[in-house]
Parts: C-alpha cells; sequence; structure tokens
C-alpha cells in the first residue's frame, strides 16, 4: 500500500465527499431518498480522515459502503457514523502494511469496543468477506466519484460501465453509465498494483 498521506485541506475536501456519499446512499437504503449530511457528520468524516490520512483508504472505504449498501441486510449498524468508521476501518486493515487495533477505532469514533467488534464481524458477512476490489473496478469507481463530487447525482455512486457487444462498430454503445442500473455487481478481486490516486493530476476529484 503505497503512503499517500494527505494536506489538511485536502482531509477537509476529502471528508466532505465521505460524508456525502455515505449519507446518501445509507438514507437511500433506509429511507428510500438521499438528503444531505449535517455539519456534525461533516465533522466526524473529517476527524477520521485527518485521524487515518491516507487518501487511497478512504476512497477504497467509500466503495466499500457501496457494496455494503447492495448486500447489507441482516446488519447491527445502525446509522451512517458506525458505517463509514467500519469501512474505514476495514479498509485500513486489508490494505495497509500497519493496521491500528480495534481499540484505538473506538477511542477516536466513541464507538464502544463490544459494538466496533461486532459490527466489523457483521459488516464482513454482509459483503460475504469479498474485500477485494480489482484495478480496474477501482479506477471506475474513482470516475465515478468525480461525476458524482461534479453533479451530485447519486446515480453515478450505482453506475457500471456498458457492456461491449458482438455488433457492429457503428451500432455498439459507447462507454459511458447505465442510469438504468440500480447497483453495479460486486468486484471479485484486488489489485495490489492499484491505481495510485492522483486526485490533483489525474482524475481531479476535487475541482
Amino acid at each position: 500500500m503505497q503512503d499517500l498521506t494527505i494536506s489538511k485541506r485536502a482531509t477537509q475536501v476529502l471528508g466532505e465527499l465521505s460524508s456525502n456519499v455515505v449519507f446518501k446512499m445509507w438514507n437511500l437504503k433506509k429511507f428510500g431518498s438521499c438528503g444531505s449530511p449535517d455539519f456534525q457528520f461533516k465533522k466526524f468524516c473529517a476527524r477520521m480522515i485527518l485521524k487515518f490520512p491516507n487518501s487511497e483508504l478512504v476512497l477504497i472505504s467509500l466503495k466499500y459502503v457501496q457494496r455494503y449498501i447492495k448486500n447489507g441486510i441482516n446488519s447491527n449498524i445502525t446509522n451512517e457514523y458506525q458505517l463509514f468508521t467500519i469501512a474505514l476501518m476495514l479498509a485500513n486493515k486489508w490494505h495497509n502494511d500497519e493496521a491500528y487495533s480495534n481499540k484505538v477505532w473506538s477511542e477516536t469514533s466513541n464507538i464502544s469496543r463490544i459494538d466496533i467488534d461486532a459490527m466489523e464481524i457483521s459488516f464482513l458477512k454482509s459483503l460475504d468477506f469479498k474485500m477485494h476490489i480489482t484495478k480496474e473496478k477501482y479506477a471506475f469507481w474513482l470516475i465515478c466519484l468525480k461525476k458524482f463530487n461534479l453533479t451530485g447525482k447519486y446515480e453515478y455512486l450505482f453506475a457500471k460501465k456498458v457492456k461491449k457487444t458482438t455488433a457492429s462498430q457503428q451500432n455498439s454503445p459507447k462507454l459511458g453509465f447505465n442510469y438504468d442500473a440500480k447497483i453495479i455487481q460486486p468486484p471479485v478481486g484486488f489489485d495490489r498494483n492499484v491505481v495510485t490516486f492522483n486526485y490533483v493530476k489525474e482524475y481531479k476529484l476535487f475541482e
């Protein structure tokens, strides 16, 4: 895992993005509507990211949240604070060479250690322990986040590529977003040589 530590400004922007992504997907699942996160949740996300400042892990955790929203049906996670904490914790554990203990996450999030432990197992079971992300799917996820950040349309959080067909090139669909799709297919593996996150030069998520 590359060391992609981030500045205070980038931390604030990532906190804003994370709070919007998590809150909208959580509320869409629980209440059928998106809404917008309040100041307290935005502050919470920024604080968590400041404590664990790695941009790549934050973006991976948002992918875990998206996957959880599809599969999480029998979980004891009850709010967006818990959801973001567990997703970020698991991203740290699975893709970082030096992972923090559950005790540290409990102290940082103000969620009890007992609840942290229980929600971790529940989250993993909801995802069928499939925590890996392919290089291709990770790159596409960054594009989706960029589109969502620019437009505010939650459909981008559940977009998928249009599959190529055997028809002629003239009739073949262009790569893009399928707005009729409600959810993308679950990723099946993670390439350790994951696409490097360069939010200034390459994807420009935060312009």
